[in-house]
């Protein structure tokens, strides 16, 4: 079920990519290159291309003619995960690798592409409208089908995209006011493998019951997808044509995901011993997004820029998917198929940047910014080993005419090593990433 295939997606794998590539949680940030070369600093307030329309709906206003932006960022993620013991640590390292079980996996993430899109149009001096496409939440991570831990990883791939309108208003020379609606389309897909479940140890296969004696035994299976809706505001004030400051808030978007379910809960449902295909829902509650901005021109070379960004993390409380045909038999409740406590929190991300013009056709950035995890040590599992993370980005701008630039940004991101425990398999995992991205801008 597309449903509970996302939250599963996020929840119940190794959802790494987004721990290591993207910011906290499963959050894509990548709406921008020219923002990604500064790490994102400022963005509510710098409206340097059109791409601001993704970041605060008020800024349009600062564009008196037609504006494109339009980018490809890819996100080369290096991400491992380590099982050192299993059967709440009665198995050991060596016991799984014994009975031919993976317990390491390098580079489990594949490389991804965010695109975006973006165009601003002014309606006379004081009016604009805008429309932006671009991606808010996402993940990937692939494993090997003997992994011992099958159960939590296997392999997942989750892309949202979200097509945002938006119209601006400007109220007198330092005070404009914007507001805008979201569409955001998601789909995934889950796959679970039998792992260490399936192999008897000495005290009886897991699987046992369910015919499943093969570690590479598919027991999970999700599909689907939805589509979700919110709405944005935004409010930018300019000081002075150097000094501004932006701030804008995005809702929380409740998204249906409705499939496929294949699964131990439909274990027996309709043919004796064998899983079957049944649909159900899932609601995955993606957080609400506020963010305050300033940019400062201090000389005609020189401006310095800086973002603190609010998630409200707390929505991801649990993941609960359903199914009239469904029966958890882990927690032995009818109608669902899967339930799983995350217990997030609320998490701030803290950006700071500047930018160096050379000359009228070369610009340098330069940024940095701290990630907050949203879960809590105690509540770090293999579904989702989250860590804070630093970002370190360079960018640059190359304006070949007064309608013509293009954006080249790169960003390095330093995952923290993190343990946990989860359904009796104690991990290590973590890792680092690449993101490089390029992007065209244009004035009408």
């Amino acid at each position: 079920m597309s449903s509970l295939f996302k939250k599963s997606l996020v929840a119940t794998s190794l959802s790494l990519l987004a721990v290591q590539a993207h910011s906290a949680g499963f959050q894509v940030s990548e709406t921008s290159v020219s923002g990604l070369g500064r790490a994102f600093a400022g963005e509510a307030a710098i409206a340097d291309n059109a791409a601001v329309g993704a970041r605060n709906a008020a800024a349009l206003t600062r564009f008196n003619t037609t504006a494109f932006s339009g980018g490809l960022t890819i996100i080369d993620p290096e991400v491992h995960a380590d099982v050192k013991s299993g059967g709440d640590g009665l198995l050991n390292k060596q016991a799984l690798q014994a009975a031919n079980l993976s317990t390491e996996e390098k580079d489990l993430a594949p490389t991804e592409y965010v695109p975006n899109f973006h165009l601003i149009q002014p309606i006379d001096d004081r009016l604009a409208v805008g429309f932006s496409a671009f991606s808010n939440f996402g993940l990937s991570t692939e494993y090997s089908k003997d992994f011992a831990a099958g159960p939590g990883a296997g392999d997942t791939a989750l892309v949202t995209m979200n097509f945002n309108p938006n119209i601006a208003y400007k109220l007198n020379d330092q005070w404009s006011i914007g507001a805008g609606i979201s569409a955001i389309y998601a789909d995934a897909e889950l796959n679970r493998f039998a792992g260490a479940g399936a192999i008897d140890f000495g005290t009886g296969a897991k699987l046992a019951s369910f015919n499943i004696t093969n570690p590479e035994t598919k027991i999970a299976h999700l599909q689907g997808d939805g589509w979700g809706f919110g709405w944005n505001l935004g409010v930018l004030w300019e000081l002075d044509e150097d000094n501004r400051f932006g701030l804008s808030y995005r809702s929380q978007t409740d998204i249906t995901l409705e499939g496929d379910y294949e699964g131990l809960s439909t274990y027996g449902t309709g043919t004796p011993g064998q899983f079957d295909k049944v649909s159900g829902e899932l609601e995955l509650n993606l957080p609400e997004v506020i963010e305050f901005s300033g940019f400062h021109q201090l000389n005609q070379q020189i401006a310095v820029h800086y973002s603190a960004m609010y998630v409200g993390w707390d929505s991801f409380q649990e993941l609960k998917a359903t199914g009239e045909q469904c029966n958890d038999l882990v927690n032995n409740v009818d109608n669902q198929c899967l339930q799983k406590d995350e217990n997030w929190n609320d998490s701030w991300r803290y950006a700071l940047g500047a930018t160096y013009t050379m000359d009228d056709h070369w610009a340098f950035r330069a940024g940095y910014a701290y990630d907050e995890s949203p879960v809590d040590a105690e509540d770090r599992t293999l579904s989702i080993p989250d860590s804070d993370r630093h970002w370190w980005s360079l960018g640059t701008t190359y304006t070949a005419n007064d309608n013509l630039s293009v954006d080249a940004g790169f960003a390095f991101l330093d995952g923290d090593q993190v343990d946990g425990n989860e359904d009796g398999f104690a991990f290590s995992a973590g890792g680092d990433a690449y993101i490089y991205g390029l992007q065209l801008n244009y004035l009408f």
